[in-house]
């Protein structure tokens, strides 16, 4: 009886100590490219509001909710061999949140992405925006530890096309360098105990 006590006592602690690795280990991020050479490059925009859910600790079925409302393209401040003041960074955030995410016709706020396959180099994923939901695959890589994913998505695949023309009216000329590219790089990165 001690030693079934003393195991199963051992057993929620181990399960304690690993809850959240996945959630606790997770980053993400994309890239925009803009210019008509894609020399326009800003990195590492991510959102300051989400929610990842990671079911038994595992990238299979793991979720992510995202308040698109949240944007923050503070990291990168790069301007084509220059720097953008860091103000910047607001009116960046303000002219996609207002001329991009607002006006899509359903669920303005919200984008999510679910992992729906895991196979040895790539996992497919179901973002869903705009009302509409995409299967993406994304090439991974472990390295030190941690998958490395990472793979493009194309905005107007999502219904997006009046979102994106309003958002190219305020900042393809005045900030995009004359072209703002609708297929953004889209990165993540997870403990490699949850595969």
């Amino acid at each position: 009886m001690k030693k079934t006590s003393f195991f199963l006592g051992a057993l929620v602690l181990a399960n304690s100590l690993y809850a959240g690795v996945c959630s606790d280990s997770f980053k993400y991020d994309f890239t925009f490219f803009g210019s008509p050479n894609k020399e326009y490059v800003v990195t590492k925009n991510t959102f300051t509001k989400f929610n990842v859910n990671f079911p038994e600790e595992k990238l299979l079925n793991a979720t992510l909710e995202i308040d698109a409302l949240s944007l923050d393209t503070s990291a990168d401040m790069s301007n084509m061999g220059k720097e953008w003041p860091k103000a910047m960074a607001k009116t960046r955030n303000n002219n996609t949140i207002n001329q991009f995410f607002k006006k899509f016709e359903k669920d303005p706020a919200k984008v999510s992405a679910k992992i729906t396959e895991v196979g040895d180099s790539e996992i497919k994923v179901a973002f869903t925006m705009n009302g509409v939901t995409k299967e993406i695959p994304l090439s991974y890589k472990v390295e030190n530890g941690l998958i490395k994913a990472s793979g493009k998505l194309e905005i107007l695949d999502f219904n997006t096309q009046k979102a994106w023309e309003a958002f190219n009216r305020i900042c393809e000329k005045a900030f995009h360098h004359g072209k703002s590219w609708s297929e953004i790089n889209i990165n993540f990165e997870v403990s490699d105990s949850c595969k």
